[in-house]
């Protein structure tokens, strides 16, 4: 209340906001995760600021989120984003970003790593040549971490330059 000492005497009554922009805090919230595939998954976020700052959850990359009934979203709404049964798909960089209309919008990144066993598939499962001719046997996979492959023959590894066959493994 400000208040002047005249005759009649004058006063008047403000009011102040105080007006804080979102900070998120290191504690809670979640950092990058590794885990795998078919566990669940509870990434966190946390944010001071007045007023209360709304956290929105977003994938960097622009994709829709994968929920568990197989619906898609472009974004998740609340402090706590649970996946139930992770799958490789839902690996990615996640963004949790805190706003409260006061500037600036903050976010920070989470990154998601789904650790998940190979697929294997041969698309040509029957190859023939006659004897001599070269001949190229395809087998494709799909892992994380990267898996290893090799071929074998009756129960031995074939390795580069045994009987004049060679391996090369692409990304």
């Amino acid at each position: 209340m400000c208040q002047i000492n005249t005759d009649p005497m004058k006063s008047q009554i403000g009011y102040l906001e105080v007006v804080v922009p979102p900070d998120i805090l290191d504690y809670p919230t979640s950092t990058d995760m590794v885990v795998r595939e078919g566990s669940n998954v509870s990434l966190r976020c946390e944010a001071t600021g007045s007023p209360t700052p709304n956290i929105t959850w977003r994938r960097e990359d622009g994709e829709l989120i994968i929920l568990g009934n197989s619906q898609e979203v472009a974004s998740i709404e609340g402090p706590v984003f649970n996946i139930t049964k992770v799958n490789r798909l839902q690996m990615g960089a996640y963004l949790c970003i805190a706003s409260n209309g006061v500037p600036p919008t903050v976010s920070k990144r989470i990154m998601l790593v789904v650790h998940f066993t190979p697929m294997i598939w041969i698309q040509n499962q029957l190859v023939g040549a006659q004897e001599g001719q070269q001949m190229t046997l395809e087998c494709h996979s799909e892992a994380f971490p990267k898996s290893i492959n090799y071929w074998t023959r009756e129960n031995v590894i074939i390795a580069n330059g045994y009987e004049g066959i060679s391996t090369t493994m692409r990304e």
